[in-house]
């Protein structure tokens, strides 16, 4: 923050800081509170996934606040409750793999580098349940420094990115996550998902990179 602050300083824009003219606090109760010098609102939770979301939404807030374009808070508490956020912890509730997967959860999340992998992790901690994850990266990522933030996993299957050349083949990755356990390779997404092993309230989770993500969804 201090080395924005410096990069920012001869900017003569009005500059707002998080934790110093906007913050937010959660609560128990299926809301949160944002405040700012224009006063707190008490605010619905919102219908995207993972604490990160709540540092966009209040981030978004204190700017439509600021620039003053009439803006009513009832607008905020129904906008965010109908935020579209594609690959960001999604979960996919109909379509043709739903139905392979049942009663179970199914969440695709484009996540592809470390801070990405943090956040979404931060999120399954707060879980109660096994999580099996179905992964696809690109060559040009650190993979080892990627998977190093998931904890608790009950499989992970490494996949192709069939419409990627510069993809890491399956095979390949499968080998670097190989002090894994229960870690295993199969060649599409359909065929790893229906690989799994699933339980009463089971989870999976497909992740690494985008241009899967957009694979997941397509052949959904």
């Amino acid at each position: 923050m201090e080395n924005i602050k410096k990069t920012i300083s001869n900017n003569q824009s009005n500059k707002y800081f998080f934790n110093e003219d906007f913050t937010y606090s959660m609560s128990e109760n299926d809301f949160f509170y944002y405040e700012d010098k224009h006063g707190g609102l008490k605010l619905p939770k919102p219908n995207v996934l993972g604490q990160f979301q709540l540092e966009n939404i209040s981030t978004a807030i204190a700017t439509l606040r600021n620039l003053d374009l009439k803006i009513k808070d009832d607008h905020i508490k129904i906008g965010i409750q109908k935020i579209s956020n594609i690959a960001r912890l999604q979960e996919i509730k109909s379509g043709k793999l739903k139905e392979i997967v049942k009663n179970n959860r199914l969440l695709v999340d484009g996540s592809h580098n470390e801070e990405g992998a943090r956040v979404l992790n931060e999120y399954l901690q707060t879980l109660d349940c096994k999580k099996h994850i179905i992964i696809g990266m690109m060559k040009n990522k650190d993979h080892e420094k990627y998977i190093s933030y998931f904890k608790d996993i009950k499989s992970l299957t490494t996949i192709d990115i069939t419409s990627q050349p510069n993809s890491m083949s399956g095979i390949e990755l499968k080998d670097k996550f190989k002090n894994i356990p229960n870690v295993k390779y199969q060649e599409n997404i359909e065929k790893a998902i229906k690989s799994v092993s699933l339980e009463e309230k089971d989870l999976i989770v497909i992740t690494g990179s985008l241009y899967l993500s957009g694979e997941v969804l397509n052949l959904n």
